[in-house]
């Protein structure tokens, strides 16, 4: 089912997408919402009748599933994304107009055959695409731009022991790797560029596949990061069209299974639940909670000899 309205961000009411619009030209007292915020959302939520995207493929396919089959409602003060999204959209389209080797916000779509029977339709707008230069753009508006990368090596071994954009706590890292158990963090530590989010790199690559599949093609990309500081634009090494096929056909067999879809389980991805509008709907449905809350295994005290208890620990 569509999504419904908002949910007032004062009053805690359901209301129209009319009433919300209407009430933010008006003033809205205690909202932040003005008029052309709350359009900018209302647009960037509208159904799509090209088929399923590429952006709903990478998402959670439980939600995309709910959400077609549960009225949702939203608070405008959690959509402001939607309308922060956009910004860049009208500004690369404005550019395309001026550049004629330039194609931005062009909806591109290809078939695909659904494993159960069928065709599906998959559409996709890139940001900006560069034909003479075969180069793609794809922007990101977000909080922070990527990190430096950080890596942690075990000395005795040359093994990885960690990597990501931030260092674990304390003076030492522990070492599963050799005798010695742990070292001390920054003899182990080696400081690389930042790297772009592996979705984005997936998702740059599908768009390749479907400009592609329309005569256009696309050598080399880049994501450009933009939070309100600063701007990071980052080369990415883009999936062969093969593997960018295989990943399709693979997403499109889970966004269509029969079955409702699991709960997300993997940790760098169930930040989603906290922003999910049919969260409620799901742990209903799944029993318990999604999201971070389920990833969490509540393990009893161990009791040593000398009295002592063991701190609960999480489950990585």
């Amino acid at each position: 089912m569509p999504f419904e309205g908002f949910i007032c961000d004062v009053s805690g009411e359901c209301v129209t997408p009319r009433h919300c619009l209407e009430c933010a030209r008006g003033g809205a007292p205690g909202c932040a919402m003005t008029a052309p915020v709350v359009k900018g959302i209302l647009e960037g939520l509208r159904p799509d009748d090209f088929g399923i995207t590429v952006t709903t493929l990478l998402g959670c396919p439980r939600k995309t599933r709910l959400m077609k089959e549960w009225p949702y409602f939203l608070k405008p003060s959690e959509s402001w994304w939607v309308f922060r999204g956009q910004l860049m959209h009208g500004v690369a389209y404005d550019y395309a107009r001026y550049d004629e080797y330039a194609i931005a916000e062009a909806r591109f779509s290809m078939l695909v055959d659904i494993p159960s029977g069928g065709i599906m339709t998959i559409s996709g707008q890139p940001d900006l695409v560069l034909v003479d230069r075969f180069h793609l753009l794809d922007f990101k508006t977000t909080k922070s731009t990527p990190r430096p990368r950080l890596t942690f090596t075990c000395p005795e071994t040359g093994k990885v022991i960690r990597e990501g954009q931030r260092a674990p706590r304390g003076k030492t890292i522990a070492c599963p790797y050799c005798e010695l158990g742990e070292h001390p963090k920054n003899d182990v530590k080696e400081e690389g560029p930042p790297r772009a989010y592996s979705r984005h790199v997936q998702q740059v690559s599908l768009y390749r596949l479907l400009l592609a599949e329309n005569g256009i093609e696309v050598s080399s990309a880049e994501i450009v990061y933009q939070s309100m500081a600063e701007q990071l634009r980052i080369p990415i090494r883009l999936l062969p069209i093969a593997e960018a096929k295989e990943l399709l056909e693979s997403l499109v067999a889970l966004h269509t299974q029969k079955d409702l879809p699991g709960i997300l389980t993997d940790p760098d991805g169930a930040w989603e639940c906290d922003w999910c509008p049919v969260r409620t709907k799901c742990e209903e449905l799944n029993g318990g909670p999604v999201g971070k809350a389920a990833l969490e295994e509540e393990v009893a005290p161990i009791e040593h000899e000398t009295g002592a208890q063991e701190a609960p620990r999480k489950r990585r």
